[in-house]
């Protein structure tokens, strides 16, 4: 069958990072179609450049034969193609009902359609499950009906292709069952569905057709059966291990992942079975949180977590997206005030507490995204840690000593660097004030493995010098060979607390349980 919608050899470069290279894909009318990788694999991306909202390096976009990859985002809508969005994009002070209307009006407006809009709105909002929340404002529903009213909303614009960007985030397993199969439904109706998604239990149970991007590139692409067992996308979610059995054999890989959801059911399934470990006294924690919970407006992500990392400790923070992990650190940071519960840090009650005055006190964040400035050399960069009061002398000694790459690239523009410079550039500015507590996120996020071993060398050294460092991490076997204490984290919860081994062991055993 020929392809609704297809992408012919596009790539994506921002700065040094390519995000997109040589990506081709079809999307079958009929069909749910999934689309899975690692963080920082680009999907989201591709999701972009598909409806306009990132143009292509290179490459083009056709639908039903006619090449749009110069049209108009709202062109594009208007031909048929209707998404949703990794974070959600909701009418928040509108009715469920009055968001799915908003669709249907401005679609009967550029189509100049007569028809009934309000009935037609019932409809779907009966379909997707949403009867009883119609008049209720958006902003305070829970996230997965919040999910479900963008999903009702897109339906409304009555698309050809429906790209879905993790729709079941915030979901419980029986919403998440309902959502694939009404997915399958709306596809037997004659959508095309294209769906990027982490729970990997429901993609493998939804989808008849699989891609898989890793580093921007397409490694695989088969049936659900076939991706389990392609022995390329293990390596690529769980990163390579020393145990690992050669490529092709069909082996286990000796190292998990935190990305697949399924890693995280199967793990719940067995929660009986692993009981936490009692937390230290905080007053002799380098970091600690105490129950605390965290909400963003009315939706509520941490939910009673407790953690605590001990002087010169590495601790690894596991689990799928959406769980809370970097919520964690934000809190951790004092980037975003608690709602309940305890911070402390080296041994003092710190709730509440600026992001200024933690940093100052010593508790720095290298984000996700390494959070450098672009358009600064190198060297203007690391200029922005004397803010403490260290000397740029300092600075750039303690930087260039352990990243000697960067003294060589000092009068480079960031932005130009490539994804692992920019990583040891965030990593050496956050050294540079002499932090007591280093937070890590997502430290290997768009890089190849050979770059996050050495990235992680690095951090062991760091934390021989009597750094704790809480580092929430994708690559799980890298982190877990430094690590001395590692965490499951599950829907706004630190399920599991244990040492590395037994982690690993039951991430290992959840993802081959997915064959």
């Amino acid at each position: 069958m020929t392809a609704l919608l297809g992408t012919d050899d596009v790539s994506v470069r921002f700065g040094g990072l390519h995000a997109l290279d040589g990506v081709s894909l079809g999307v079958e009318t009929g069909h749910v179609t999934g689309l899975i990788g690692p963080n920082g694999a680009g999907k989201t991306t591709l999701f972009n450049v598909v409806t306009g909202l990132q143009p292509p390096d290179a490459g083009r976009i056709v639908l039903d034969g006619r090449d749009i990859t110069v049209a108009k985002p709202h062109r594009r809508a208007r031909l048929g193609i209707g998404r949703t969005f990794q974070r959600l994009e909701t009418f928040g002070t509108l009715s469920t009902r009055d968001n799915v209307l908003v669709a249907a009006e401005m679609r009967r407006g550029w189509s100049h359609e007569r028809s009934d809009v309000g009935t037609g709105v019932d409809e779907i909002i009966d379909r997707v499950g949403l009867r009883g929340v119609a008049d209720e404002r958006v902003d305070q529903l829970p996230t997965g009906m919040a999910r479900l009213v963008e999903l009702a909303r897109a339906l409304a614009s009555r698309p050809r292709v429906l790209l879905l960007d993790e729709p079941s985030s915030g979901l419980n397993e029986a919403e998440t069952r309902t959502l694939g199969t009404l997915l399958q439904e709306l596809a037997s109706d004659g959508l095309a569905v294209l769906l990027v998604e982490h729970d990997m239990s429901f993609v493998m149970g939804t989808c008849a057709h699989i891609h898989v991007l890793d580093f921007g590139r397409v490694i695989a692409v088969g049936s659900p059966h076939e991706i389990q067992a392609d022995p390329t996308v293990r390596a690529a979610y769980l990163g390579a291990g020393d145990d690992d059995t050669a490529a092709g054999s069909g082996g286990p890989v000796g190292g998990p992942d935190d990305q697949p959801v399924a890693l995280a059911t199967v793990i719940a399934g067995q929660h009986e079975e692993l009981t936490p470990k009692a937390q230290p006294d905080p007053a002799g924690a380098a970091l600690a949180l105490r129950s605390v919970t965290a909400a963003y407006g009315s939706i509520d992500v941490l939910d009673g977590v407790d953690l605590t990392v001990m002087p010169g400790q590495v601790y690894a923070l596991l689990g799928p997206n959406g769980a809370g992990k970097s919520t964690t650190l934000r809190v951790a940071s004092g980037q975003l005030a608690p709602t309940g519960g305890e911070v402390w840090f080296a041994g003092e009650k710190v709730t509440g507490a600026s992001a200024d005055r933690l940093a100052r006190n010593g508790v720095c964040l290298v984000p996700e995204g390494r959070g450098i400035f672009p358009n600064l050399t190198v060297t203007e960069n690391l200029r922005m840690a004397t803010y403490t009061g260290t000397s740029l002398r300092d600075v750039l000694e303690r930087a260039f000593a352990r990243f000697p790459r960067l003294q060589e690239r000092n009068k480079q523009i960031a932005g130009t660097l490539s994804g692992g410079e920019q990583q040891m550039l965030s990593m050496a500015r956050a050294m540079a004030v002499d932090p007591k507590v280093l937070l890590l996120d997502e430290l290997s996020m768009g890089l190849a493995p050979l770059i996050v071993e050495d990235l992680y060398e690095v951090v062991a050294r760091i934390a021989a010098e009597d750094v704790s460092i809480l580092v929430v991490e994708q690559f799980a076997h890298e982190v877990l060979d430094v690590a001395e204490v590692a965490a499951i984290m599950l829907n706004g919860r630190i399920d599991y607390v244990g040492s590395p081994r037994e982690i690993g062991e039951q991430l290992d055993a959840a993802y081959l349980g997915l064959s």
